[in-house]
């Protein structure tokens, strides 16, 4: 275990190993750089990480600082690979890692039990390659999580967890509602149960995103999630991923709704062109926010604005065009 000693400010909220190895994770360059500060580097805990390969890094460059004469030629005979020396640079750059390798990473890095479970589904949540897959790997990495609750929150995680969470949010700044669940439940489209909207009534009043007014009503607070960078990437897939399932789902539907707007277009463009399109993208939905911010009507309904341009064709480097 290390420690580290005349801390800078934003080392010192951090207490413990998970802390020290986290701060770690998110401030590389201040340990390596910047001031003088007198430290004994602690080797990454895996439960502040949320990708395999950013974890393997890390730990690599933390045991080559505490032991020089550590390198990866040491980490390839410990993986039972002595002759090779591509190894770990090619799983870093995506190369997929067996379930017979996974658990000889374990070893190889000394991880303890806990750690080595974690570090396995972590593995597998980086590998998923369906929605499905990957929901559920996501699932095990917060029940098996040891971080502190200021790195991961499972409260935050169980709210972008269901879409419907926000949704009751907004819902609860159109209508004036109690705890009237089964309501609630109903005005939802898709419809959530009455159990669904109780529990998402008790997590927003937990995280301080809804209060009662003087009259009773369930209102939206200005009150906003912090969540740690390294879990808030993977946290908003996941709602992202659940709210492109409603999409489709309004997609399907033989009659949509009057303010239902789903359009899909097929385009090939160039580099150039692809990167106007990015632009034009992030000015409409900052033409959205302006208008929703200047309405100067009673909002009425809450709606879901989706916009994705994602590549149906693989890049071909130039030596395979020719």
């Amino acid at each position: 275990m290390g420690m580290v000693l005349n801390l800078p400010e934003w080392v010192r909220e951090f207490q413990g190993r998970e802390f020290c190895s986290t701060a770690y994770a998110h401030n590389r360059e201040n340990f390596r750089s910047g001031p003088p500060y007198y430290w004994i580097m602690t080797l990454p805990v895996v439960y502040a990480y949320t990708d395999f390969r950013v974890f393997l890094s890390d730990w690599m460059e933390a045991r080559q600082i505490e032991d020089k004469r550590f390198n990866r030629s040491e980490l390839h005979r410990r993986l039972g690979l002595p002759n090779t020396r591509s190894y770990l640079s090619d799983v870093l750059t995506g190369k997929e890692v067996s379930t017979t390798f996974v658990d000889r990473f374990a070893v190889a890095l000394e991880l303890a039990s806990e750690e080595a479970r974690f570090f396995r589904v972590l593995v597998r949540y980086n590998q998923a390659t369906s929605p499905e897959e990957k929901e559920l790997a996501f699932d095990q990495l917060v029940a098996l999580n040891r971080t502190p609750r200021t790195i991961l929150d499972p409260r935050h995680y169980e709210y972008y967890r269901h879409w419907w969470n926000g949704a009751v949010r907004a819902l609860l700044s159109l209508h004036d509602l109690k705890d009237e669940h089964r309501r609630i439940g109903s005005l939802l489209t898709p419809a959530i149960t009455e159990g669904q909207a109780k529990s998402a009534l008790e997590l927003l009043l937990e995280l301080g995103l809804i209060a009662k007014n003087d009259k009773g009503f369930w209102k939206p607070t200005d009150h906003t999630l912090s969540t740690g960078e390294a879990a808030k990437g993977d946290l908003v897939r996941q709602l992202q991923s659940q709210q492109l399932k409603l999409v489709r789902e309004a997609a399907l539907q033989p009659s949509g709704d009057k303010g239902q707007v789903v359009a899909t277009n097929t385009i090939t463009v160039s580099e150039e062109g692809l990167d106007l399109i990015r632009k034009r993208v992030e000015k409409f939905r900052s033409e959205i926010r302006s208008i929703v911010h200047k309405d100067a009507n009673a909002a009425t309904r809450a709606h879901l604005v989706s916009i994705a341009v994602v590549p149906l064709t693989r890049q071909v480097a130039k030596k395979e065009k020719s």
